[in-house]
């Protein structure tokens, strides 16, 4: 059969595909089972995995918010993984066959780690409290300074060369008392602002399995040689025909 008398060539392929429809069934069903077998074979991990968010808050110190600085602090913690999935926040993750010891491992790092955060921030607070105080007491003593530099000029006992000179003290003593004022709503704010680092979550599940994915992969691959496989045999079965003609 030549080519000039076979117009509609894509009709037979379809007509015979669809005389062997339930190689579309057959095949990606076939696939399936493999794809998903060999996946859990070669995806074979550890049974549990526990995961914990950390919010680090107003922490941007790098010992404690990068990944490898965390690890490091956890040596004999076999199978941890620490991420930064965004800014302020730390997943931490811990793998293994036993449900009790990853519990435990996970309850020993999210412990040991929040306890560092929050020694750290209430260090932070701490001294940031203590400068705003001598802020504050600075801002006082320079209000003093203003108010008396202020009476002095208003009493009119001042000679002309005295009243220059605590003119000028009282610029100047203003002058540092909007400066100090500026930084001590500064740090108020903050304070006021200030985020603390906090555990947001800690769980222990069995690890993926990863199934579906797997299922997926093995029907689109079924699907794909099934199509080939007839294309194949149905150019086979046309040339063998136009050969023997």
């Amino acid at each position: 059969m030549t080519a000039e008398k076979r117009p509609f060539v894509l009709y037979e392929y379809l007509r015979f595909f669809w005389q062997r429809k339930w190689w579309f069934l057959l095949v990606p069903l076939a696939t399936i089972v493999l794809t998903v077998i060999a996946g859990r074979f070669l995806l074979q991990g550890e049974k549990y995995t526990g995961k914990a968010v950390v919010f680090t808050g107003s922490i941007d110190v790098k010992e404690l918010t990068d990944p490898k600085n965390i690890e490091a602090k956890f040596p004999e913690v076999k199978n941890l993984d620490v991420v930064v999935p965004e800014e302020q926040y730390v997943q931490i993750t811990v793998k293994g066959d036993d449900e009790q010891d990853v519990s435990r491992e996970l309850k020993l790092v999210v412990s040991e780690y929040s306890q560092e955060l929050k020694r750290h921030s209430q260090e932070r607070i701490d001294v940031t409290t203590k400068y705003l105080h001598a802020l504050e007491e600075r801002e006082r003593a320079l209000q003093q300074k203003v108010d008396y530099y202020s009476e002095q000029i208003q009493s009119g006992r001042l000679n002309p060369e005295q009243l220059n000179d605590i003119s000028d003290l009282l610029v100047e003593s203003e002058n540092n008392l909007t400066e100090v004022m500026e930084r001590v709503n500064r740090i108020r704010g903050n304070l006021v602002f200030y985020e603390k680092p906090a555990v947001l979550s800690e769980t222990v599940a069995k690890s993926k399995t990863y199934t579906g994915q797997l299922m997926a992969v093995g029907l689109v691959l079924g699907l794909f040689l099934t199509v080939v496989w007839l294309v194949l045999w149905k150019y086979i079965l046309d040339a063998r025909r136009y050969y023997s003609s």
